[in-house]
C-alpha cells in the first residue's frame, strides 16, 4: 500500500488503498493530495518512494501547485516540507 484514503472511517471499513496502477495518474495524485489537506487520506514511506520517483520532485510540486496542499513559494521550500511529511510517514 503505497497511500490511503480513510473518510468517512467506519471501524471494519475496508479503506481506499491507493497503488502504482493508480498513482501514475497525474489526476490521481492530486486528488490524493486534496484529500491529504483535510487529513483524509496518508502518504506511506514507500508512497513517497514510489511519487518521487516516478515524478521527480518538480512534476510532484506542479500537481502540489493545482491542489493547495504543501505550502512552499519554491521548489526547495516544497523538497524540505515533503521531507518532513516522509519523516512522519507510517512505513505502510
Amino acid at each position: 500500500m503505497l497511500a490511503y484514503y480513510h473518510y468517512p472511517f467506519v471501524q471494519n471499513e475496508k479503506i481506499r488503498e491507493y497503488t502504482e496502477s493508480d498513482l501514475i495518474k497525474p489526476e490521481t495524485v492530486e486528488e490524493l493530495f486534496d484529500y491529504c489537506q483535510i487529513l483524509e487520506a496518508y502518504i506511506t514511506k514507500k508512497g513517497w518512494t514510489f511519487l518521487i520517483d516516478y515524478y521527480g520532485y518538480e512534476k510532484l510540486y506542479e500537481i502540489n501547485k493545482k491542489s493547495g496542499w504543501i505550502d512552499g513559494e519554491t521548489i526547495e521550500e516544497y523538497i524540505s516540507s515533503v521531507q518532513y511529511q516522509i519523516d512522519i510517514s507510517a512505513e505502510e
